[in-house]
């Protein structure tokens, strides 16, 4: 059975020698007590005598359709591949002989060893191309012993062989014979198979490669970067792989008994081009990380990703992202937008002081939208009147001498003009109403209020972004003329309305 594995893996092998110079042959071949003729599901029964056929267990590498079959005077009753190398042939009883032909061997007769064929029984037998029984004979006692990859058992070790060329291994350790053995008809029966320590044969190879690629050695991927390898004395190549790369590959020797250096060819990247234009043309610093980019008018990039900062005083910076595709053209535009130190449309907050005819410290909030402008504010005034002497109205007894502090709450809307880039300028209309407060709220005058209308500018300076700086000149004109409030803030040194004046500073959104 051994012969026969043997003789299927080297058929190869055997396909290449002359056909006139081989045959087929036969060996072993026996009646047994195997019951497969017998058994319901395996038994053929022969039409003519009604009885079992006799069954042929053929081992062989060769195939049933390529195999032809003659009993002589008897029919061939059945025939099939009953598995990898083995044939199964149905004969009737009484059958002496069968001749079996292939298309490129001379062929070969299986003699029922002058018996004839009894129904019902299982017969057994090997064939195979013409061969002899050799001895392989390693040189340490002990090896083990393959022959085109089948094991043989210990060396040494006794077989038959077909004619032809055989790979033939035999191994103990790091003992190693490997060699094809051919077998003719003229030559001897006994092979001796040198063996040779294997660790003689290796050297070391360290493996380097630029940009991180992955190092692939004999179809496998063995590392990235680098690689050490442990190699049998001789040529070899290793394939430098990234992605968007093309492949490198890069051919090197191992010595044995030496270690050397190799530095792979590192893959060669997919290239792309890339258009940049800025708006504005000048002036403009791009930045790829911690890198200056000088933009040209085509630049030639790897295929790859690639983020840049964009940047101009002045100017809000961008980032943005670019994707490199093999062999084609990306154009775009980058369009800087101005820093709107003045904006038109924003929210903001403001602390001023006021100078007029009493100073005082305002609170404002308001906001742009489009321009437009509306805003709240409230000044607290941070000085007194002068004293006002009050009488009775009936008596004209003077009932007290009191004094006041001017507060002021306005609203007022506007539109603002941007005629310079950190200067804004916006005409206000709008309704003030300037109130007194005592230092007793039960004191007369205490809580007299003087509408006013009011007509001014906010003039306004921007150093940095949401900080302004402004001033606010403002002509109230008082819309009613009571006289007892007229008489108390004309006593009291105090103004309706009148000029006014703010200076302050202002956070914006």
């Amino acid at each position: 059975m051994k012969c026969l594995k043997i003789a299927v893996m080297a058929g190869a092998l055997l396909s290449a020698l002359p056909s006139m110079a081989q045959k087929l042959e036969y060996r072993d071949f026996k009646a047994t007590n195997d019951m497969t003729a017998r058994l319901k599901d395996t038994e053929v029964i022969d039409e003519n005598s009604g009885k079992r056929a006799a069954l042929v267990k053929i081992y062989t590498p060769f195939q049933n359709d390529v195999l032809g079959f003659d009993a002589g005077l008897f029919q061939i009753l059945g025939r099939k591949q009953a598995g990898p190398g083995e044939v199964w042939l149905y004969v009737p009883e009484r059958t002496q002989k069968v001749t079996v032909n292939h298309p490129k061997y001379s062929p070969t007769v299986i003699w029922f060893d002058g018996m004839e064929a009894e129904a019902g029984k299982t017969y057994t037998v090997e064939l195979n191309v013409e061969g002899r029984n050799v001895a392989l004979i390693a040189s340490t006692p002990g090896a083990e012993i393959t022959v085109d990859g089948e094991p043989q058992g210990k060396s040494p070790v006794n077989m038959h062989m077909p004619l032809g060329s055989h790979l033939v291994r035999a191994e103990l350790g790091s003992l190693l014979f490997e060699d094809v053995v051919t077998l003719t008809k003229e030559g001897g029966n006994q092979f001796t198979l040198q063996m040779e320590d294997e660790n003689l044969k290796f050297g070391d190879v360290n493996i380097e490669v630029a940009d991180g690629a992955e190092l692939w050695f004999q179809d496998a991927r063995e590392g990235v970067g680098q690689l050490h390898k442990h190699l049998k004395a001789g040529s070899y190549v290793v394939t430098a792989k990234l992605p968007d790369h093309d492949d490198q590959t890069t051919a090197f020797t191992v010595e044995a008994g030496k270690t050397k250096t190799v530095t792979a060819t590192p893959p060669v990247a997919h290239l792309g081009y890339l258009e940049l234009v800025t708006e504005p043309a000048y002036g403009v610093t791009v930045m790829e990380g911690d890198s200056v980019i000088d933009l040209q008018s085509t630049m030639q990039l790897p295929v790859a990703r690639y983020e840049y900062d964009f940047s101009k005083k002045g100017y809000y910076p961008q980032s943005l992202r670019f994707r490199i595709e093999r062999g084609e053209t990306l154009r775009d535009t980058i369009r800087l937008e101005r820093i709107q130190y003045v904006k038109k449309t924003t929210g903001y907050a403001a602390v001023s002081f006021a100078a007029s005819g009493k100073p005082s410290v305002g609170f404002t909030l308001g906001g742009y939208y489009e321009n437009v402008n509306l805003e709240l504010s409230y000044n607290l005034g941070l000085g007194r009147s002068k004293d006002v002497d009050w009488y009775d109205r009936v008596d004209n007894v003077m009932e007290g001498r009191y004094n006041y502090r001017i507060d002021e709450m306005a609203v007022r809307a506007g539109y603002q003009l941007r005629f310079a880039e950190r200067f804004g300028l916006t005409p206000q209309a709008g309704f003030m109403i300037q109130r007194l407060s005592a230092k007793d709220k039960r004191y007369p005058g205490n809580g007299f209020t003087q509408p006013c209308v009011t007509i001014g500018a906010r003039f306004s300076y921007h150093p940095i972004q949401h900080v302004g700086f402004f001033i606010t000149p403002e002509y109230g004109i008082p819309v009613s003329n009571k006289g007892d409030i007229a008489d108390v803030f004309k006593q009291g040194g105090m103004t309706r309305g009148g000029i006014k004046c703010s200076i302050g500073v202002s956070v914006s959104l």
